[in-house]
């Protein structure tokens, strides 16, 4: 009986490459739970965000920052152009405002077209 096996065996295949890891978020502090909800909180409603920079945990975020900065500068043009639309603005930018809120629970960073350009300056 003529045996075909000769040598070693062959080597079993590398496993595959784990998951990837995210990227860094920009400003370079990784948000945590807490500012995220400070971050969704602020695209809610603009104002409970201004008042959590105040707070001495989110002052030096500059990821929570931007968030805030840039919820207010929607929250301030989907005001003013309500007055224009009677109304019909207001509900774009407050589900416009949602999408961002979820966005910002989620961790990810976000420039809002337009309102980042503005509001750069204050991040």
């Amino acid at each position: 009986m003529s045996d075909d096996f000769q040598g070693t065996p062959p080597s079993p295949t590398p496993p595959p490459p784990g998951p990837a890891v995210p990227p860094p978020v920009a400003g370079g502090d990784a948000p945590d739970s807490s500012l995220r909800t400070a971050a969704l909180l602020g695209w809610i409603f603009a104002p409970l965000g201004l008042i959590a920079l105040a707070l001495d945990q989110y002052k030096d975020s500059a990821w929570l920052k931007s968030h805030v900065v840039q919820a207010a500068g929607v929250w301030l043009a989907g005001a003013v152009l309500s007055t224009i639309t009677f109304g019909i603005a207001s509900l774009a930018a407050l589900i416009y405002q949602i999408v961002m809120a979820i966005k910002a629970n989620k961790g990810e960073s976000v420039e809002v077209p337009l309102i980042y350009g503005i509001v750069k300056g204050m991040i």
